[in-house]
């Protein structure tokens, strides 16, 4: 029984890791997979180590099953759950645009996987530390240790964001602007929240940061309809506005990639450009 613990226990703490460190850096599986990685490693060469000692059969099946296949296991969940592994063609359906989600994940949502992440990694730490043994009781409880720290800051983080909206910029030229304010419980935003009208690609093409004087932040995510069509947008849960603070930066935002602006607002209520990270 206390061998199930033991492995229980470790499959979660990867798992919970894994799952924390993706959903927080907009869903992108490449932290993850590398650690998983160096402690799926770990894990293999520590059970070669006793295999080369020439231990007995039982007691290298024990080991395997409580070192190596827990990690093996929290691997194999976390591809399929955030998108699938191709040599099993196991997935799960998602939208994406140049590799970029078309869905957002809010405040809100992170601001949930943070306090998830923060409990669990403290319980599931002190779980570690009383049935686990071994140097991977310190390695789990040293990775359980960033993410609780992480959990924190990234909710200090979240409450410096005051608002969150889309901006819809539909034409070839850029000529219209439209606003979808996101409620503030919502933990995911679709395209099909704000646009529905499937004769039109809506390209995510970045995301604005807006830096107050107060210290507060907004976040505008951005799409852009790139056609010379007059799209109708009556039945649209959209408002039409004409300007935004940082309306003489749009051109920054390109059809073919993604961008993250950060901007300072200044007492005229102009934004200047900090920060431009293409993401991809």
């Amino acid at each position: 029984m206390n061998y199930f613990i033991q492995f229980v226990l470790s499959f979660a703490s990867y798992l919970i890791i894994a799952y924390f460190i993706y959903s927080i850096l907009g869903r992108k599986r490449t932290i993850s997979i590398v650690i998983l990685t160096v402690v799926l490693l770990s894990s293999v060469f520590e059970f070669l180590d006793v295999l080369r000692i020439g231990a007995e059969t039982k007691a290298l099946i024990l080991f395997f099953m409580i070192r190596v296949l827990p990690v093996l296991f929290a691997f194999y969940v976390f591809m399929v759950i955030t998108g699938g592994i191709p040599f099993f063609k196991v997935k799960f359906k998602r939208k994406t645009i140049k590799g970029i989600s078309n869905d957002i994940q809010t405040k809100h949502f992170s601001t949930l996987i943070s306090l998830y992440a923060l409990i669990g990694s403290l319980v599931f730490g002190l779980l570690v530390y009383f049935y686990v043994d071994g140097y991977m009781k310190y390695i789990i409880i040293g990775i359980l240790g960033i993410a609780f720290i992480f959990s924190i800051y990234v909710l200090f983080g979240n409450q410096k964001i005051i608002k969150e909206q889309v901006i819809l910029i539909v034409g070839k030229n850029r000529e219209h602007l439209y606003k979808y304010a996101i409620p503030k419980s919502q933990n995911k935003v679709l395209v099909s929240d704000f646009f529905t009208n499937d004769n039109y690609i809506v390209d995510p093409i970045g995301v604005a940061i807006i830096k107050r004087e107060d210290k507060k932040i907004e976040k505008d995510y951005l799409y852009w309809i790139a056609t010379s069509d007059k799209v109708d947008m009556s039945h649209m849960p959209m408002e039409t506005i004409y300007t935004l603070c940082y309306i003489d930066e749009l051109y920054r935002y390109e059809k073919y990639h993604y961008r993250s602006l950060t901007y300072e607002l200044s007492r005229t209520g102009r934004a200047k450009l900090i920060n431009n990270k293409k993401i991809k």
